[in-house]
């Protein structure tokens, strides 16, 4: 008990956090002649890596997006109650992100990530010969398996190969990186449907491949060190505020991408092209203020940029409540975009306070706990909106970012109180 105070007292003053960011590059790369590499050329090195399979993930997963609605309707031919159910299904390998990531704790961290990509392309693949509903569940668990699986061991490297003052900006360079990912797999989708006859099996092989080729580059290079061969769950009272966090923000977060883009479409009567064009553009400003929003995160610390951050999103929300005119409420489904860069601040928060040997399987258990709010979210604000209108489900956006807002404002206490403990 006494040693985890002591790790608990040295994350919070930044000492644990300093050793997990230079994990990867001191004293762990001992294979394959690794260790001969300077630290500041290691971490680099695995952080590229891990950036590049992001990438070669957000093509895959966004051509599959791209396509997804035309193809389960011109070729499985399913019923809007099977699509909601093949939604449904593409959750569950989410809400059990942290009893399936216990196998992970056999592999170096590297090497499951690339499992789990590999595992996505094999999912995407499978879409070419998912002709009936029956196949294109299993397709669809297979993919949705791989990627919730690699969310959690992407973020432990990212932790692990940065400095403890360049954490946030490394997040949100990641980010950046997969929304460019993203939005020039929507260029490819829209280019082949215009000059092109779609080809379903085409475009699955496509993403296929380049989710594949990102999980051989994140295997090419091993990080050093041993497997963790940590086998359990890890729901940590220590990083109570982590979960809570992830779960609020979760809720808020389902809210906008469930209800904002619904909001537009079903009483504002925006157009296909218009939504394509709004999607486009909340990627650009992702990839131009992720970075941006990380480097503010690193000046200023997690507390203060969360708080700020949700005095914005209760101003959006309940604009979006209120506000009656489309092109204004276009500017605030942008903005409402821009400041989603914001959570990476939970993401480092964890990253500061938890050992590097914890990172995995508690990002994981985070992944698990958003799911929750994920499942239940959407379908409460449905109901919400069909008994009172759309302003009562956005006014309850506000009223968890508000909940959020009081939450985060004691962070820094909560941590000086949990090293004294």
């Amino acid at each position: 008990m006494a040693a985890n105070k002591e790790e608990v007292r040295e994350a919070s003053n930044g000492a644990s956090g300093h050793e997990a960011g230079e994990g990867v590059a001191c004293g762990q790369a001992g294979n394959g002649g690794e260790g001969d590499l300077p630290p500041e050329t290691e971490r680099q090195t695995v952080f590229r890596n891990i950036l590049g399979a992001t990438v070669a993930l957000e093509l895959g997963q966004g051509l599959q997006r791209g396509i997804f609605n035309n193809f389960v309707v011109e070729v499985v031919g399913i019923q809007p109650s099977q699509l909601g159910l093949v939604q449904g299904i593409r959750e569950v390998p989410g809400l059990l992100t942290a009893p399936l990531a216990m196998v992970s704790g056999f592999f170096r961290e590297n090497t499951w990530a690339g499992i789990c990509l590999l595992l996505t392309a094999v999912g995407l693949f499978m879409h070419t010969v998912a002709l009936n509903f029956p196949m294109l569940i299993l397709a669809t668990l297979v993919m949705s398996t791989g990627f919730h699986l690699f969310y959690p061991v992407q973020s432990s490297i990212v932790m692990k190969t940065c400095l403890p003052e360049e954490r946030a900006t490394k997040v949100g360079q990641m980010n950046s990186a997969g929304a460019a990912g993203s939005l020039i797999s929507v260029a490819i989708v829209i280019a082949i449907s215009r000059y092109w006859k779609t080809d379903y099996a085409f475009l699955h092989t496509m993403a296929a491949a380049f989710t594949a080729l990102g999980g051989l580059a994140i295997l090419k290079r091993a990080m050093g060190g041993k497997p963790s061969g940590r086998t359990s769950m890890d729901l940590n009272p220590r990083y109570r505020s982590y979960y809570v966090l992830t779960f609020l923000g979760g809720s808020r977060r389902h809210i906008a991408q469930t209800f904002a883009g619904y909001l537009l479409v079903e009483v504002y009567e925006t157009p296909v092209s218009v939504m394509v064009l709004l999607s486009a553009i909340s990627s650009v400003v992702a990839i131009i203020t992720r970075p941006l929003v990380g480097k503010v995160i690193d000046r200023w610390g997690e507390q203060k940029s969360l708080v700020m951050n949700y005095v914005l999103v209760i101003s959006l929300f309940t604009a979006y409540g209120l506000v009656k005119v489309p092109v204004v409420l276009f500017v605030i489904f942008v903005l409402d975009h821009g400041l989603m860069g914001f959570d990476a601040a939970i993401t480092t928060y964890l990253g500061r306070i938890a050992p590097k040997e914890s990172l995995a399987a508690a990002y994981a258990m985070g992944s698990t706990v958003n799911h929750l709010s994920g499942v239940s979210v959407p379908v409460l604000g449905g109901f919400l909106w069909d008994a009172f209108g759309p302003g009562v489900v956005f006014a309850s956006g506000a009223a968890i970012a508000a909940l959020s807002l009081i939450y985060s404002r004691s962070l820094d206490r909560r941590d000086r109180a949990l090293a004294k403990s």
